[in-house]
């Protein structure tokens, strides 16, 4: 079966609008909770306008929001060619062999990671910054390395070799925020372009949709019975990747790095149960959680099905067509017979977190699996993000709601406004 086969119906033209320069969020409000907040029901089409803070009072008791913790690293850096010319460098994930940036980034001596470079370099090229940490004189040095399937990696060495990685890029780089804000960042936006609950480093651009969240609202969330699952989706430059081909089918699913805690599995299979009783109902806190929920789905449906290596790997592996392969015919395990073959397939393996890379590309035709409900900002016309949303609503109902915005004075993106897409 061909790829375009899964896409024969969609024209990209269906999920295009106008996005005005004026409705980009430059910078976030003053008050992360003060943002608007759209509702969205799926089932009757009808739209509220509300304020972020009021999200408690919009879902139901004993629902199950899942946030992601992933945390943006401090990844651009302004160094220095021997010749005294700049180039500025994105240190965009570690060349490791692992699962999770967090193994790069807790390396003291040295760490060698795929990068975007700006500036003319040629291989071998060296390149340095030096600054203070804590006060005391801190030196990193960067080496251009031969390409590696058509990508940049740049080896880093540092002193004093006691520092991780992590404290080295804190120390000398910046926030990468997103191209479309055209603007540097301050020192602001190392607290405000990051959740309250970010804790596990390896992005390059927020979960934006989190963004919002303050310790209040989650203290009145837990007031009316609401949990808070959390799971770890590393965020790449490929959420920024429009969709340049004329066919959906031709567009590459960028790869991003996931990781799930035991806990959180637990949590989902309760909120399962709880759905025979009409209850259980689980709402994702941005694209990135859905992608790692949706993806949790579906690589217990290649265990259950013994599709390809699966059981034999240690680490999840969802390419961006499994899904419609796997959906093409034939029966499919329910959402808590995928989960259950999936925590055990983990027991058997001794993991207490599941993780690996997901390419999941959620487009019309899609099924949800697990979601009930996403909480996510708006975003770029031609985007995946447009199309994961469309699937929620509805070809017709996901364009009333971004006219709804763009109307309403609705602010756009990453630093914008957000919504609430519910299923009941």
């Amino acid at each position: 079966m061909t790829q375009a086969h899964f896409f024969s119906n969609i024209s990209l033209s269906d999920y295009d609008y106008d996005l005005p320069a004026e409705c980009i969020a430059k910078f976030p409000l003053a008050e992360r909770d003060q943002s608007k907040l759209l509702v969205a029901d799926a089932l009757t089409g009808r739209l509220e306008h509300r304020r972020f803070f009021e999200l408690p009072d919009l879902l139901p008791s004993k629902a199950l929001l899942i946030c992601n913790n992933t945390k943006v690293i401090s990844a651009r850096l302004h160094l220095q060619k021997q010749s005294g010319g700049k180039v500025e460098i994105l240190c965009i994930e570690s060349a490791e062999a692992s699962p999770d940036n967090a193994f790069g980034l807790m390396e003291t001596d040295g760490a060698v990671w795929k990068c975007l470079i700006g500036g003319r370099v040629r291989e071998g090229m060296e390149l340095s910054k030096a600054g203070l940490f804590n006060g005391k004189p801190i030196f990193l040095s960067a080496k251009i390395l031969p390409k590696t399937n058509g990508e940049t990696q740049v080896r880093f060495q540092w002193s004093p070799q006691c520092l991780p990685f992590v404290a080295v890029l804190e120390t000398l780089g910046q926030v990468p925020l997103p191209p479309y804000l055209k603007r540097d960042a301050d020192e602001s936006d190392k607290v405000r372009y990051q959740t309250v609950y970010a804790k596990q480093g390896g992005s390059v651009a927020a979960p934006t949709a989190g963004l919002h969240f303050t310790d209040a609202v989650f203290d009145r969330l837990r007031e009316k019975s609401i949990d808070i699952a959390e799971l770890t989706l590393h965020v790449g430059l490929g959420t920024f990747k429009p969709i340049e081909s004329a066919d959906v089918a031709d567009h590459a699913m960028h790869g991003e790095r996931i990781a799930v805690p035991k806990d959180t599995l637990n949590k989902l299979l309760a909120q399962l149960e709880r759905r025979k009783d009409g209850g259980g109902k689980m709402i994702a806190v941005g694209t990135t959680s859905v992608r790692t929920l949706e993806t949790l789905y579906w690589f217990g449906v290649r265990l259950a099905k013994k599709d390809g290596d699966a059981r034999n790997s240690n680490h999840i592996m969802l390419s961006q067509w499994d899904s419609y392969r796997l959906s093409d015919g034939g029966t499919l395990p329910d959402a808590s017979e995928s989960l259950k073959t999936l925590v055990e397939w983990a027991e058997q393996r001794g993991l207490s977190t599941i993780s690996g890379e997901t390419q999941l590309f959620i487009a019309p035709g899609y099924q949800y699996a697990l979601c009930d409900g996403i909480i996510t900002n708006f975003h770029q016309p031609h985007s995946t993000l447009i199309l994961l949303v469309a699937t929620f609503l509805g070809k017709s109902l996901w364009k009333k709601v971004y006219d709804e915005a763009l109307q309403n004075g609705y602010r756009f993106l990453s630093y914008g406004d957000a919504s609430l897409l519910r299923r009941w």
